[in-house]
C-alpha cells in the first residue's frame, strides 16, 4: 500500500481538529463546556465566588502551559499523525470488523428472522444497542487498562500516561504511540463486534446511520463529568461510586501512591470484581500526580 504524504498530513490534521469538533472524542467542545461549568459550580460552592477564579487557575503557568501539559499536546499531535499513517490503513476500523462479524453470522446461521426480533420498536432497539455498545466498550477498556498495569512490558508503555504531573482534559491524549495502537485496535474490535451483531439481528429494520450513529450512554457520560477526570477539581459521587467511577476516583488513580486502583472508565463493577476499587475518600489530602520515584 502506497500512502500519499499529502493525504496522511490532511488526515492527521483532521484528527487533531476532531478532538474539539467530533462528538466521538472526549474533548469535544460541548463536553469541555459542560466540564468547565461543572468545575466552576463546584469551586464556587467550595470557596465562594471571590476565590473561585484564583483556585481554578485554568490559565496560570502551572496548568495548560506547564511542561507536563505541553507534553500532552505534543503527544496528541504525534499520535494523530501516527494514526493517519499506520492505524487506519493497516489496522482497519470498526466498520471492517462489523462487516466481518455480520458476514460470519449470516454465513453460519443464516438470516436472523428466526429470532423474531424485528417486531421490537425502533427506539427499544436503539436503546439496547447503545447500552450493549457502552458496556462492551467499557469492559474491554477496563481489561486493556488492567493489562497495562499488570504486564511489565505494557506498564512500561502506560507509564507515559501516568507521568503527567498536571492533569488537564488533554491528558487523555498523553499516551505512548504503541499504547495508542493497542487502544485503537481495542476500540475497533469492541465496537465492530457489537455493531456486527446488531446489523445481523436488525439489519432489515435499521439503517446504517441508526446503527453507527447512536451511543446515547457514551454521549451522556462525556457530557456529564468525563473531562473532570483529568483535572484538579475534586468531585466525588459518594455512595454512587460503587457503581460509577467518579472524577475524584480517577484522580486518585493518577496519584503517585494509588495508580493501580480504580482502573475502570465509567462503570465501577469491574474494579469491584477484581478488588481494585477504592473510594475517593481514601485520600482527601492534596494528591501528588505522577509516578512514585
Amino acid at each position: 500500500m502506497v500512502l500519499d504524504p499529502g493525504v496522511v498530513l490532511t488526515e492527521a490534521t483532521d484528527g487533531i481538529r476532531a478532538t474539539l469538533f467530533d462528538p466521538a472524542n472526549r474533548t469535544y467542545l460541548l463536553y469541555l463546556l459542560t466540564a468547565a461549568l461543572a468545575a466552576g459550580a463546584i469551586v464556587v460552592r467550595q470557596v465562594g465566588l471571590k476565590s473561585a477564579f484564583e483556585q481554578l487557575n485554568l490559565l496560570g503557568r502551572g496548568y495548560f502551559i506547564s511542561r507536563s501539559s505541553l507534553t500532552d499536546i505534543a503527544l496528541m499531535g504525534f499520535n494523530s499523525f501516527f494514526k493517519a499513517l499506520l492505524f487506519v490503513p493497516y489496522l482497519g476500523t470498526s466498520l471492517g470488523v462489523a462487516i466481518a462479524v455480520g458476514s460470519w453470522l449470516q454465513a453460519s446461521f443464516g438470516d436472523a428472522q428466526f429470532l423474531q426480533l424485528t417486531s421490537f420498536p425502533l427506539p427499544c432497539i436503539a436503546l439496547v444497542f447503545s447500552l450493549a455498545l457502552f458496556v462492551v466498550d467499557d469492559g474491554s477498556r477496563f481489561l486493556t487498562h488492567l493489562a497495562m498495569h499488570r504486564i511489565p512490558v505494557l506498564w512500561s508503555l502506560h507509564k507515559v500516561h501516568h507521568s503527567a504531573s498536571v492533569l488537564t482534559p488533554l491528558t487523555i491524549y498523553r499516551v505512548h504511540p504503541l499504547e495508542s495502537a493497542i487502544y485503537f485496535c481495542r476500540g475497533a474490535l469492541s465496537a465492530g463486534m457489537v455493531i456486527g451483531v446488531f446489523v445481523w439481528l436488525f439489519g432489515r429494520v435499521l439503517s446504517g446511520w441508526e446503527i453507527l450513529g447512536i451511543n446515547a450512554f457514551g454521549f451522556l457520560f462525556n457530557v456529564a463529568f468525563s473531562n473532570l477526570r483529568h483535572s484538579h477539581i475534586y468531585l466525588s459521587f459518594g455512595r454512587a461510586e460503587k457503581w460509577f467511577i467518579s472524577p475524584a476516583q480517577h484522580q486518585l488513580h493518577h496519584s503517585a501512591h494509588h495508580h493501580h486502583a480504580n482502573l475502570g472508565s465509567a462503570l465501577a463493577i469491574w474494579d469491584r470484581l477484581l478488588g481494585s476499587w477504592r473510594p475517593a475518600k481514601v485520600c482527601r489530602t492534596k494528591l501528588i500526580f505522577g509516578i512514585e520515584q
